[in-house]
């Protein structure tokens, strides 16, 4: 049997660690439990279990009654909640503040936070009893007193021997501390306390927060955000110190557990590990340690421990975590060999600890018990795994092992008797740790943070978690400790100053201060830490630092000596831009509990007051990935608010949380897997349990209420890290030496004799079958391509023909043994490849997200293979394949922070080397797609006529409607136009490129929360597209587009019966083409107010430039001519006699071809029919400047080249 083990020399540092600088006042002992009333922190068994010893001081049951109720007239029976057999004392001396009234409550003394906690649960208040009270009936019954039990309660009346199997009371409602959102105003210091002027958020009280003790060097600032835990007194003043309350600096910073659990030994490495994320860290041991968490989790949940069992889990996890062993190179018979040894106390921990009530050989370790105390432990119920819980209140989050109901008996051995054991039973946290270790100074911090997660999440008091080491087989209760969370949240505030140091990176600031701690200076640790690496880099190319003489100078030369100044300057500036992008990606994610549900969907990013549909019938759930484990389909609570889903930034794909307002965040993760008016269908990484949420949410508030979920937009900052990786992996010492020498070095790119390698690809049968058909310019990029030893640059204009070179590329290159990774930004363009891949006899692999590959080649993907069982199966299907196609994690090539983009963050890798070196460039002139009036659109606005048409047939081509519906005779009522009818004048085969003016109808843009539509233009591409289909034209000929989403959607609900006619932004068009492009450009109104989407002539020149046949363009003239840019556009567009400009109400003089569907609803107020839908981005007040047209695209070839290249 395990036994209790003294602290260890680990423990002993992290606590010098932790604790140092801290007040050394010794911390008021816990005011002593109270017995009579049963709680979760100490309840009396009904009787001694039988594996309690004897009880000391036995008592006769004739003890004369009388001496013990001598003066019980006298007891103060309205105080029985605190103390009930306290005598009442006389009130003199008191103050009238102390004065008691009838039935109130005394007045309790401050207490630190995690002993008002206790003792919430330990005194429940019972309802008051008179005076008067008969004593006779308070004492009927008490010749059956156990008073050999008087230590623990002498007036708890014997019962018969409970039964083994009796579970001890479970945890009452936690009473939760008071928590208080400030901004801090004025900040004043002296060397004893920190004086802090706040304004409470958001009624702005104004307060005061004195810190005290070590809290005085918290680096609190003017306009930081605060939380105060505690209560303010009357005067709205409160005091922070060592002994009582707490405070969060930053807490929308939500600093994960694990990281903070590192930070005693040193603050610098959490802080590297959140700014640099890399996938190629993986060991053997980190593969082991989670597949035998796995086990013992889907072992709790099924509550079976049979050696069979665990064998049948262990090689189905093994089978799922096939890649992993891949990575370290380990076989299946190797993994369960290793899996089996580490999970071979399962059976035995099941046996000691899985029971309902502890058993004699569940010793519970505790570290921090006195030497005559001893705990046995057992787990009766399994609450959740893998749970994921931010607090928003703490600044903290955390994913937790396991969730579990634990029932603990205390025995305490008093002169040589044991006495007890006293029962209690608390929710708890359960790490389950599968190294040496044994209660090391990490787990401990992680487990006790933990603990405040827990208690927040299900609102219950958790005084302790549990640590289960599978190696030695042993459980380690970890209780709560004030002076260890007020450490640990200390070193929390820290981390969250250095982090919003670098939030302030690109804002002017009077002294660029580090964003990073000074190294530790420890050779030993230093050395074996996994961010070594990174560390030392940020140090030399970041920070700058000079170092020949500290424990680590050697080392710091070993990882730094090759840099050079120009990669030092590189990486420097590369790393700022990120970082910058990165802020602007995350800015939103503090709204999910700082804006309610209602105010954050009428801004468009959530869905509010949300019921999960129990008659829907999921599909097969992919198997690729860990994010889409179940899928569940939402409707709206109530069919009064209908507010179609449609609505908002929220689309299919979006990353999302879902929470119960306001008491459970995030309860699951995911995405949105489809979208309709009124149903949204997501797949997250959680179940959603109604049952089990209506239980946490009648402890959390008190009373049974209907669970209403919101569904966020949440956004994803993780990527950024993993491409600062990409960015660090290029200057490492054992790195990318080859890639830093051609992308920041700028080493000139080698080819072979093109003539040559013609010569031979002759022998190459898919050579000469792509290149029969070529153009000249295509010829030359194929062969500049295949002569690389390092990398080509085809720039291919819109319709030039460059997925037919990639296509043939691909081709080629299998046939010649090679092998072939295809990316780019988007799932669209890379599935518009692969598509015309279909035929092909060798092997693809396309990888990413299923529910975002189109379905034409999921066929692919590995969800669609079936489930290999070895590693070697496993390599077939991953390694085999010659061609692997993916999106690559980059940047969103439309950067959007303003300072990011002003420093050149928006420069491409395309550019930057085709500036460089521009032999290695080759020009894709002949295109194919658009006839030569929608042509002469970007080569007289763009391209400065170098565009040409590759044959008389791509020129001269026209949209051929196949019947006569709109070109004859139209029925009565089909057509009320007073003269011409607009809508047969758009059909008319010679009208190839029309703007269609819609200023005086007219048709004004409108507010949707913070985005914008347009009604009428809306109803205008509906009419002319019906037009199209009556008059034969095929749904798949017809493309839509729009620079706005809310747009996107207004026009997916008006033609959602039309299933093959695509709706696409800019961003999702690329690689794609149609017959016919509609394109509605949104904005209308009297301030001219176009927002940026329009000025970025990259997207505008992608939507223009998909369609083959017919550009249809409708917009305000008068909105779209405030700007340079756009005016040069329309007065082309005039020149050309290619607009037309609608008569009023045009919109309503077809009625056989209105919609049935109304436009969307808003819950926002729509703005005047004169008034402007500014959007976050777009302010309703500022006038734009309007630039001038050389300092935009048309000046000069590299901006071109970003243009083109964007445009593919």
């Amino acid at each position: 049997m395990p036994q209790a083990i003294p602290n260890t020399p680990d423990e002993d540092v992290f606590m010098k660690n932790l604790l140092s600088g801290l007040d050394s006042t010794r911390q008021p002992e816990r005011p002593p439990k109270l017995k009579r009333t049963a709680s979760c922190s100490s309840i009396a068994p009904q009787t001694p279990s039988k594996h309690a010893g004897s009880r000391p001081g036995s008592h006769s049951n004739n003890l004369d009654i009388s001496m013990l109720l001598d003066g019980a007239e006298n007891w103060d029976w309205n105080d029985m909640e605190v103390d009930f057999l306290t005598p009442k004392k006389s009130n003199c001396g008191k103050t009238p503040m102390e004065k008691k009234t009838p039935g109130s409550r005394p007045l309790s003394v401050k207490r630190s936070p995690v002993a008002t906690r206790s003792a919430s649960l330990s005194a429940t208040a019972p309802p008051v009893i008179e005076t008067a009270l008969n004593v006779n009936a308070l004492l009927e019954g008490a010749e059956n007193w156990d008073w050999a039990d008087m230590e623990d309660d002498f007036m708890t009346p014997k019962k018969p021997q409970v039964k083994s199997g009796t579970v001890a009371m479970p945890a009452k409602r936690h009473a939760k501390e008071t928590c208080t959102r400030c901004v801090v105003d004025d900040v004043r210091d002296d060397r004893v306390l920190q004086v802090l002027s706040v304004r409470v958020q958001p009624s702005r009280d104004s307060r005061t927060v004195i810190l005290c003790d070590d809290w005085v060097d918290t680096d609190i600032r003017k306009g930081n955000i605060i939380n105060v835990l505690g209560d303010f007194d009357s005067f709205g003043i409160i005091k922070i110190t060592s002994k009582v309350n707490f405070l969060i600096n930053h807490p929308d910073l939500l600093i994960t557990a694990t990281a903070l659990s590192n930070a005693p030994q040193c603050r610098r490495k959490p802080l590297l590990s959140a700014l640099v994320r890399s996938s190629l860290d993986v060991t053997p041991s980190l593969i082991w340690g989670n597949m035998v968490h796995e086990v013992m989790q889907i072992c709790m949940a099924e509550q079976r421990w049979e050696d069979r069992l665990i064998e049948g889990h262990t090689e189905e996890i093994i089978k799922k975590n096939l890649a992993g062993l891949v990575k370290i190179n380990v076989g299946v018979d190797e993994a369960k060999r290793e899996v089996k040894a580490r999970s071979k106390g399962l059976r035995v921990f099941s046996e000691r600890y899985i029971a309902e009530t502890p058993k004699a050989d569940a010793v519970l370790t505790n570290t921090r018990a006195a030497a005559n105390q001893s705990s046995l432990l057992a787990i009766s119920q399994l609450h959740d795994v893998e749970e994921d819980i931010w607090s928003p209140t703490y600044g903290l989050k955390g994913k937790v092992d396991a969730t579990v109901q634990a029932v603990i008996a205390e025995s305490t051995i008093v002169k040589h008797v044991k006495k007890g054991p006293l029962l209690s039973t608390h929710i708890m946290p359960f790490e389950i740790k599968t190294g040496k270790t044994v209660a090391g100074m990490e787990h401990r911090a992680q487990t006790m943070l933990y603990t405040l997660l827990i208690a927040e999440r299900y609102g219950v008091d958790v005084p302790s978690g549990l640590l289960y080491y599978t190696q030695s087989e042993e459980v380690v209760r970890v209780p709560q400790s004030r002076n260890e969370l007020r450490a640990l949240i200390g070193a929390r505030n820290e981390m969250a100053s250095y982090i919003m140091r670098r939030n302030t990176h690109g804002k002017e600031k009077e002294l660029e201060e580090p964003f990073l701690p000074p190294t530790i200076d420890d050779e030993r640790l230093c050395k074996k830490c996994y961010a070594l690496d990174t560390c030392m880099l940020f140090r030399k190319a970041v920070e700058n630092v000079v170092d020949t003489s500290s424990p680590i100078a050697d080392v710091y030369d070993l990882k730094t000596s090759h840099l050079k100044p120009s990669h030092l300057a590189f990486f420097k500036q590369w790393e700022e831009l990120i970082s910058l992008e990165e802020q602007d990606a995350t800015r939103f994610r503090k709204e999910l509990w700082c804006m309610s549900a209602q105010e954050r969907e009428d801004k468009g990013r959530c869905f509010n007051s949300m019921v999960i549909d129990a008659s829907f019938q999921p599909g097969k759930v992919p198997n690729s990935g860990k994010i889409h484990q179940y899928t569940y389909c939402f409707v709206r609570a109530s069919a009064a608010h209908s507010v179609s889903f449609l609505n908002g930034h929220m689309g299919r794909g979006d990353a999302i949380t879902i929470s119960v307002e306001p008491d459970l965040l995030a309860l699951a993760r995911g995405f949105i897997v489809e979208l309709t008016p009124e149903t949204v269908v997501v797949g997250v990484d959680h179940e959603l349990s109604v049952d089990k949420i209506e239980a946490r949410l009648e402890t959390l508030r008190g009373a049974r209420t209907a669970v209403l979920f919101r569904i966020d937009k949440d956004e994803l900052s993780g990527g950024m890290a993993r491409i600062r990786d990409n960015l660090a992996q290029l200057f490492y010492s054992e790195g990318d030496a080859r890639r830093l020498e051609l992308v920041v070095d700028l080493r000139r790119p080698l080819f072979n004799d093109e003539e040559t390698i013609a010569d031979d690809l002759q022998h190459v049968p898919e050579y000469v079958l792509a290149s029969s058909g070529m153009n000249p310019s295509q010829l030359a990029a194929m062969k500049r391509a295949l002569s690389a030893h390092d990398y080509a640059l085809i720039l291919g204009m819109p319709g030039t023909g460059k997925t037919t070179v990639i296509v043939a590329l691909i081709r080629t290159i299998v046939a010649m043994g090679k092998t072939v990774l295809l990316t780019s930004y988007t799932h669209s363009a890379v599935d518009t490849i692969l598509l015309k891949l279909q035929d092909v006899d060798f092997g693809i692999l396309r990888i990413g997200n299923v529910d975002r590959v189109h379905p034409g080649v999921r066929k692919f993907t590995l969800s669609e293979r079936r489930l290999p069982t070895t590693v070697e199966e496993l390599e077939n299907q991953v390694i085999s394949p010659p061609v692997v196609a993916t999106t690559c994690l980059s940047i969103d090539q439309y950067v959007r922070n303003p300072a990011a983009r002003k420093g050149g963050l928006e420069t491409s890798l395309f550019r930057r080397l085709s500036e460089a070196h521009p032999h290695a460039v080759v020009d894709l002139t002949y295109q194919y797609r658009m006839n030569e009036d929608i042509m002469q659109l970007s080569n007289k606005l763009i391209y400065g006529d170098r565009l040409r048409c590759g044959s008389e047939e791509v020129a001269k081509r026209t949209l051929v409607l196949p019947n006569e519906f709109m070109t004859g005779k139209l029925d009565p009522g089909m057509c009320l136009c007073e003269e011409s009818c607009w809508l047969r004048y758009l059909l008319l085969e010679s009208s190839k490129v029309i703007f269609v003016d819609t200023d005086h109808l007219p048709a004004r843009d409108s507010r949707v929360g913070d985005l914008v539509q347009n009604d009428v233009e809306a109803k205008l591409v509906y009419q002319i597209t019906e037009a199209f289909l009556r008059s034969g034209v095929q749904e798949d000929q017809i493309g839509i587009m729009s620079l706005y989403r809310q747009q996107i959607k207004l026009l997916s609900h008006l033609l959602q019966d039309r299933k093959d006619i695509e709706i696409l932004t800019a961003d999702r068009s690329q690689g794609r083409d149609k017959d016919c492009i509609i394109i509605s450009m949104v904005r209308s109104n009297d301030q001219g107010q176009i927002g940026d989407l329009l000025k970025d002539w990259r997207r505008v020149n992608v939507s223009f430039t998909r369609a083959r046949s017919k550009l249809i363009i409708i917009g305000s003239r008068k909105t779209l001519n405030s700007t340079e840019l756009l005016s040069v556009f329309l007065a082309l567009m005039e020149e050309r006699g290619w607009i037309l400009t609608l008569p009023a109400n045009a919109d309503v003089k077809h009625p056989a071809f209105q919609s049935e569907r109304c436009g969307i609803r808003s819950p926002a107020k729509r703005s005047k029919e004169n008034g402007s839908a500014a959007s976050i981005n777009e302010p309703l007040l500022k006038k734009p400047r309007t630039p001038r047209v050389e300092e935009g695209i048309l000046k000069g070839r590299p901006i071109l080249q970003d243009v083109v290249n964007g445009g593919k």
